[in-house]
């Protein structure tokens, strides 16, 4: 079986092709901050260009006016044999539980996220960083509850509030500044954004993790980093040791999971 998985994101678009559930290729396309008709050429001229075919689609967006057009512009230009999936919280069958935090309130990303940490780590606690537009923490526990998280800005957008909001600051590239005491404005920058994201970063995670020994039946965790901006950030500064892997196409292989899930939850109670 051939399925993509697509993740419709605030800025990217990115796409996984699955066959018989393994990631044989991941791409993306920006776009999603298109009008609809414009969305729509670039989501046929991503697949085209990559030559895609499958039989099957399960999808998540943080887009909901990009929907109808995903799901229409599939069915057009597509002949599937299985209908398209969005992994809805509120309908999807999904492993893990849910008590304190509002799930209409949960972005899908996170949602798929934590779904798919828990099915490629199964009984272990866990806590995942997507570093995206926003930067966002999730912690979901051995048992399988999902305990909530925290919400920072994404690396891009610290490192750009600066340029737009002042006359003569520039955006400058994210990587390891030679010294916290700069010796020109660029170096400045870099000291202030790197290592002020370093220890954002740094300063979120050990008081999750800290919290976390507080709270009965959890013990050791698993840290993992994912998001298009994980790798960047690692290499940053790979001193530091805040996660024990990275998954680059996790919310890809989520929604891959999630979909295998929800067809087997229904073979079985059919």
């Amino acid at each position: 079986m051939k399925l993509l998985a697509v993740d419709i994101g605030n800025t990217d678009i990115k796409f996984g092709l699955f066959i018989n559930g393994d990631l044989k290729n991941y791409w993306r396309a920006s776009g999603t901050d298109q009008p609809p008709e414009k969305f729509s050429t670039v989501l046929r001229n991503s697949l085209a260009a990559k030559g895609a075919k499958f039989d099957a689609v399960v999808y998540c967006s943080v887009v909901p006016h990009i929907d109808p057009v995903f799901v229409k512009t599939i069915r057009f230009c597509y002949p599937l044999k299985f209908p398209v999936v969005q992994i809805d919280p509120l309908k999807a069958k999904i492993p893990i539980t849910i008590k304190h935090y509002p799930v209409d309130q949960l972005g899908i990303d996170r949602l798929v996220n934590a779904c798919g940490a828990r099915l490629l780590y199964p009984d272990r606690n866990l806590v995942i960083a997507d570093f995206g537009t926003a930067t966002t923490f999730d912690v979901v526990t051995a048992s399988g509850e999902y305990l909530g998280g925290a919400i920072a800005p994404g690396i891009r957008v610290f490192n750009e509030c600066l340029s737009q909001n002042t006359a003569r600051l520039t955006i400058v590239p994210f990587q390891k500044a030679p010294s916290i005491i700069g010796h020109n404005t660029a170096d400045c920058l870099k000291a202030g954004i790197t290592i002020g994201y370093r220890g954002l970063v740094r300063e979120i995670m050990g008081q999750i993790l800290a919290e976390l020994k507080t709270t009965p039946n959890i013990n050791e965790t698993m840290c993992v980093a994912t998001g298009g901006a994980a790798e960047a950030f690692i290499n940053m500064c790979p001193e530091e040791k805040f996660f024990h892997t990275i998954e680059p196409t996790l919310t890809l292989k989520g929604l891959n999971a999630l979909y295998h899930h929800n067809i087997n939850m229904e073979a079985s109670t059919a």
